[in-house]
Parts: structure tokens; C-alpha cells; sequence
């Protein structure tokens, strides 16, 4: 039985790294807010994870990732980033 649930997880595990998804993607709460620049554009995240995951998507799509991360809000001098996906 144990090897039974055993395969059962492996096989489940396979088919949720496999299904297409990204790794990005998560439940992301509201804290802290963060600024991120990049060279066009801020992205205002609503935590540093946020940012994080945001950050993650840019290396997954091959797009430049940000420059610099600080705590607060976005000066309003630039447009904001258009979130990926």
C-alpha cells in the first residue's frame, strides 16, 4: 500500500510540473508596498513578493528584468509597467 500512495504522489507531482503552469503564480498578500524600475516604465507591487513574482514572469518570458527594487510607492514621474500575463 505504501508503495501504492508512493507512486500515486510521484505520478501527481509529475503531472502538476508538467501541466503548463508557471512557477510565478501564488496567492500574494497585500503588505509592505514595493517600487520596482526598470528602463521605460515603475511596477508597483503590493508586497516584495509581489515584486518577486512579477520579476519571475520577466525572466520567464525573456524580457529585461527590473533595475532597482525600494520600499514605498512609485514616484509618479514614469507610466507604470503593464503586469505581464
Amino acid at each position: 500500500m505504501k508503495v501504492l500512495s508512493l507512486l500515486f504522489f510521484l505520478i501527481m507531482n509529475i503531472f502538476e510540473t508538467t501541466s503548463g503552469k508557471s512557477v510565478c503564480d501564488g496567492f500574494i498578500k497585500p503588505g509592505n508596498p514595493f517600487c520596482a524600475f526598470s528602463a521605460t516604465c515603475n511596477f508597483q507591487g503590493l508586497s516584495l513578493l509581489h515584486v518577486g513574482q512579477e520579476q519571475c514572469k520577466l525572466t520567464e518570458l525573456g524580457k529585461p528584468l527590473f533595475l532597482k527594487i525600494k520600499a514605498g510607492r512609485c514616484p509618479r514621474g514614469k507610466p507604470r509597467c503593464r503586469k505581464t500575463r
